[in-house]
């Protein structure tokens, strides 16, 4: 089924189930308790009470304090543990399936940037928070990263299809592999785009492009791992990100890549920043140029008593990032305490 269609599909099952979300997740199972409007365990997260169910605008919608609102469609596959699909069929089981979508007409057709937006949105919903335990939890404690709560950028895609050019230079899907999604935010918070890493048995999946950009033209958004501070640590990578804040304890963000890292934007708040650099040893020193090309830009851009601190850290050893660095910090960890 092409993304059209699909499309077609949500849209349709997201009207007809409009102000009918209650009966609906009743009906295909949902615990009562969790429908109740009353606070109590998040069906995605846990905890004891900072989840409730609203539906306060038809759309199933509920919030939790750690992994923000959503509405019915995740609602049921963190109750039930579906994938994005079989909530789909589940749902129009309840409200009835969709006629054909009609063929648009050649002018109709979507510009491709509101196409890989929808497809991000898309991509998003499907994907379930990172839990202990699941492909994206297993991935990151292998390097190391041992996060008490993943962050809500983050979440897990059980399987993602991954797609090569064919000879004749179109797309072709080759597997479906399950995935780390981390929401790039742009300037105003909302996401521009989506960072895939896809996995397999807890390593990075075995295929030329593991990790992916949906789609280009970031120009300085991040993957906004926590709330900004006065002091912010930005890294490339979100797994250097993740070391960096693990190790120190600061705020981290990251900027996805080198040429990005030179581009990052932050907000006014942040006055203090520290730029955990990779120390590339391939003969371009790209991610030092670009990380004292953002200090640079950054000491500049506010001159005088106000300001902003700059400090670039580099890995001692050539041809590592922050990440080798705390992955080996924590294996010596582990095999001292052995």
């Amino acid at each position: 089924m092409n993304d059209t269609a699909f499309e077609h599909r949500i849209d349709e099952a997201k009207r007809r189930a409009h102000g009918r979300w209650t009966e609906i997740l009743r009906s295909l199972g949902v615990d009562n308790r969790i429908l109740g409007k009353r606070n109590g365990p998040c069906p995605s997260c846990g905890g004891t009470d900072r989840f409730q169910y609203t539906d306060k605008f038809g759309e199933g919608n509920y919030h939790c304090r750690h992994c923000g609102a959503g509405g019915g469609f995740k609602l049921l596959q963190a109750a039930l543990g579906l994938d994005f699909a079989t909530a789909l069929r589940q749902v129009e089981s309840c409200v009835g399936a969709p006629a054909p979508a009609p063929s648009a007409p050649p002018a109709a057709v979507e510009p491709s940037a509101q196409r890989m937006r929808r497809l991000a949105q898309r991509l998003w919903d499907e994907a379930l928070p990172v839990q202990p335990g699941d492909e994206v939890d297993c991935y990151l404690r292998r390097r190391g990263l041992h996060l008490r709560h993943a962050p809500s950028v983050l979440r897990r895609h059980p399987a993602l299809g991954y797609y090569e050019k064919n000879a004749a230079g179109r797309s072709c899907k080759v597997a479906d592999y399950p995935a780390m999604l981390a929401c790039i935010q742009g300037p105003d918070g909302h996401a521009v785009t989506l960072h895939r890493t896809y996995l397999n048995d807890g390593e990075k999946a075995p295929v030329p492009d593991a990790r992916k950009v949906l789609s280009a033209g970031i120009n300085g958004a991040a993957v906004r791992l926590c709330e900004p501070a006065r002091e912010l640590a930005v890294a490339e990578g979100i797994e250097t990100a993740l070391a960096v804040h693990l190790a120190t304890g600061k705020p981290a963000w990251a900027a996805v890549s080198a040429g990005n890292l030179e581009k990052l934007w932050l907000p006014e708040c942040v006055r203090q920043v520290c730029i955990y650099a990779d120390n590339d040893a391939d003969g371009s020193f790209e991610g030092q140029a670009c990380a004292y090309a953002l200090a640079r830009r950054l000491t500049r851009s506010t001159p005088g008593n106000n300001a902003r601190q700059v400090r670039v850290f580099l890995p001692r050893q050539p041809g590592h990032d922050w990440a080798d660095v705390w992955r080996m910090r924590s294996s010596a960890a582990e095999a001292q305490a052995a």
